[in-house]
């Protein structure tokens, strides 16, 4: 795959940045650049990919039975070149049980309450989820597919932004994201 190395690099380039931070005693530039590294290779991956636009902090409209409305939103909403939303995404630099908590009710939220139906998913770095707890939202069918960035389960107390923690990108599920990013089939369910 030819972009492959590119994704990978700008993985890498964000959790050397993040290193650079906790040396620095600066732990909000931390959390913030870790955040960055997922949320900035979905927008490279989705622009290279596609040639659509990532955007964030756009609403989408959803309506109750009883016809109450509410504006929801996830970290990532994908937009194909005629700007039809295709994909909708939470990205994370760790999957935990709150955060595939919120994203299975906000995917449901979006494709319950409006007439968009965009395929759903979570991009993270690590899995910070017990089986059992991803199976239970994963059995609700909101969340379309859940990828990892890195393998094997977070440590709070080795961080991969640690020179002694750091994890290799598994290329292979990257590539399984961006063919995912690719197909451009636009039901979830």
């Amino acid at each position: 795959m030819d972009n492959l190395d590119i994704y990978v690099d700008f993985i890498e380039s964000k959790i050397k940045e993040a290193n650079s931070y906790s040396k620095e005693s600066k732990m909000g530039m931390v959390r913030s650049t870790m955040k960055e590294s997922v949320e900035g290779l979905l927008d490279l991956i989705w622009e290279t990919e596609r040639g659509g636009q990532s955007k964030k902090n756009d609403f989408i409209e959803s309506t109750s039975k009883s016809g109450i409305t509410l504006n929801f939103q996830v970290d990532r909403h994908l937009y194909n070149k005629d700007g039809k939303l295709e994909k909708i995404g939470e990205c994370k630099a760790y999957l935990d049980r709150c955060f595939m908590e919120r994203a299975s009710s906000d995917f449901r939220r979006i494709i319950d309450g409006s007439n968009l139906k965009p395929k759903t998913f979570i991009l993270s770095l690590e899995n910070a989820i017990s089986d059992k707890a991803f199976n239970y939202y994963m059995d609700e069918g909101n969340v379309g597919r859940v990828f990892y960035l890195l393998d094997g389960k977070r440590s709070p107390i080795k961080p991969i932004w640690k020179d002694e923690f750091s994890k290799k990108v598994n290329k292979q599920s990257l590539q399984e994201f961006v063919e995912y990013i690719n197909e451009k089939i636009y039901e979830n369910r």
